[in-house]
């Protein structure tokens, strides 16, 4: 029988009534109890499956199907044997030097169950019902491993029976359990095992003293927890109180830097349009120094030309043999000689007419050349403004804005 088969309703048992577990299904089902709440665990699913036709007609009494051990889930290897009364936990070897004729049928393992468990999920543990005397029929399985499985419903056990003749050791190992908890063999009855009420309310009183110890260590630890609490917890008000004051700093810092900010901004798109007039300014410069290298270029052209045609019409040996100290000059070197000392010093008296115009070509190359000179400075400085709007550019893109940035008074 699965452990859900073995759950039911504590709502058919009486208030305060008698509980009688019986593991183990006896020969005649007339042995069982006739009235009264009755849990039967038996471990063979035929016999189960018999009996709980047998009570059907009982709401109060409940059978499992479940083999008994010590905690859940452990493994019980379950021996079958001739006479079903020793299946079990014991082999045949342990069995054989009292039943030598018994023969074993086969085994298996079964996953035990706790009796605490059984009684948990079909007893209500609430009111008067808790305070229910329970008694213990053993005739199947290890008696040992059923008592240690009962949990906190030791307290509630009154008698134990052990029905069954089990082997000198387990039998042993059971009574010294029983022994442990109070129970003392009942004088006409040999398998009977009975609760000593003056020393089980000693064992009540001494486990209420325990439990009482233990509670009060536990409220000395909440205690101590609690003074730790408070503790933390005024550290914490603490910081609490020191990160507002950080918060409220760092809000102010994030106003007065949201303001340097939108001034920063103001004086970028100021410093914006004054790039953009320079880079106009440089632009119209740029176009202005084409047009002068051009026509310096036609005026140098124009001169060369001039020269040229001077050094056609020009008496270039008239004027090396007028003047000794340019023996050596050539053509060009001779007219360039004449165009700036030459005409000044008067070596020659002739060609007054090209001497004026050498002038008045030369006079405008000058000018030319001046102005020249004048737009390469204007040029150099608008590319200096330039360089120096690009390095204030750089730094102020480069601006960390810190949020505690001194404020400026």
């Amino acid at each position: 029988m699965t452990s859900k088969e073995t759950t039911a309703v504590g709502s058919d048992h009486g208030s305060g009534e008698e509980i009688t577990v019986w593991v183990g299904v006896p020969g005649l089902a007339r042995g069982l109890p006739c009235s009264g709440s009755l849990l039967v665990v038996e471990a063979e699913p035929q016999r189960a499956r018999e009996l709980r036709q047998v009570l059907r007609d009982r709401p109060e009494a409940l059978v499992c199907e479940e083999v008994l051990a010590a905690e859940n889930e452990a493994t019980v290897r379950w021996h079958r044997f001739n006479d079903t009364r020793l299946n079990g936990p014991s082999d045949l070897t342990i069995w054989q030097q009292y039943f030598p004729n018994l023969r074993q049928i086969d085994e298996e393992q079964r996953c035990g169950r706790r009796l605490g468990d059984l009684l948990d999920n079909w007893v209500p543990r609430e009111g008067e019902q808790a305070l229910a005397p329970l008694h213990l029929v053993l005739r199947q399985g290890d008696p040992l491993a059923a008592l240690d499985g009962l949990g906190p419903w030791i307290s509630h056990l009154q008698t134990v029976q052990l029905m069954l003749p089990w082997p000198e050791e387990t039998m042993q190992l059971a009574e010294a359990w029983l022994a442990e908890q109070n129970f003392g063999q009942d004088p006409q009855k040999a398998a009977m095992w009975n609760r000593d009420p003056v020393a089980t309310k000693d064992w009540l009183l001494k486990e209420k003293e325990e439990e009482k110890q233990a509670l009060l260590a536990t409220n000395q630890q909440l205690i101590n927890e609690c003074e730790r609490t408070r503790a933390e917890r005024d550290l914490l008000s603490a910081e609490l109180e020191q990160i507002t004051g950080q918060y409220q700093e760092l809000r102010d810092n994030h106003s007065q830097t949201h303001a340097d900010i939108q001034q920063s901004q103001i004086e970028v798109e100021k410093l914006s349009g004054e790039l953009e007039a320079i880079r106009q300014e440089n632009q119209q410069l740029t176009c202005e120094k084409s047009e002068l290298l051009q026509k310096l270029q036609t005026e140098t052209a124009a001169s060369h030309n001039s020269i040229e045609v001077l050094k056609i019409v020009f008496p270039l040996q008239l004027y090396k043999e007028a003047c000794i100290d340019l023996s050596d000059f050539d053509e060009d070197h001779l007219v360039l000689h004449y165009l700036q000392y030459g005409r000044h010093e008067n070596r020659i008296k002739t060609y007054q007419e090209l001497d004026s115009e050498l002038k008045s070509s030369l006079k405008q190359r000058e000018e030319t050349e001046a102005k020249l000179k004048i737009l390469e400075t204007q040029f150099e400085l608008a590319k200096q403004q330039l360089e120096t709007m690009k390095d204030l550019f750089a730094r102020l893109a480069d601006k960390p804005y810190s949020h505690h940035q001194p404020k400026v008074g």
